[in-house]
């Protein structure tokens, strides 16, 4: 009877540490840690210290065994797949490496002041130096402090 309420604490205490994942809050992670640790306290009590300390070690060693087999497999599977992110947004939007100034390029959205224009073949956020830019107009970089780009209307 002891022995089989162990082995329930223990099926339910992984159950809730895996549910964790698809529901996030920390509360199932907790009673599920919760519930391993009564089979732990409950395997101490019932058999002794010496099972008991076998009881905590394997459990520690299931745990430690079954994250990274979780971490390794996980994202290979459809539903993992499907909640992981694929692709790198760094190249998309990355910050501008080079100096800027005296680069020309065109306005995609209208600049009032801010906006987004293609310089060098990548889109960018730029602010205008005064007034308004239309979409489609050609534009020159004035200046570059950081990740703020600031263009005027090429003359």
């Amino acid at each position: 009877m002891i022995g089989q309420a162990i082995i329930v604490l223990v099926v339910v205490g992984f159950l809730m540490i895996a549910a964790e994942v698809f529901v996030p809050g920390l509360v199932l992670g907790t009673l599920g840690g919760l519930c391993l640790i009564g089979a732990v306290v409950l395997c101490y009590v019932s058999y002794g210290a010496l099972l008991g300390t076998v009881a905590f070690a394997s459990l520690a060693v299931l745990s430690i065994l079954g994250f990274f087999l979780w971490l390794r497999l996980f994202p290979h599977t459809p539903l993992g797949k499907k909640m992981m992110l694929n692709k790198s947004l760094a190249s998309r939007n990355s910050l501008p490496t080079s100096n800027l100034i005296g680069e020309t390029g065109e306005a995609v959205t209208p600049l009032r002041p801010a906006g987004t224009a293609i310089i060098h073949g990548r889109r960018m956020d730029v602010v205008a130096e005064s007034g308004l830019i239309e979409s489609g107009e050609k534009i020159t970089v004035v200046s570059q402090e950081g990740i703020r780009i600031v263009v005027r209307l090429l003359a």
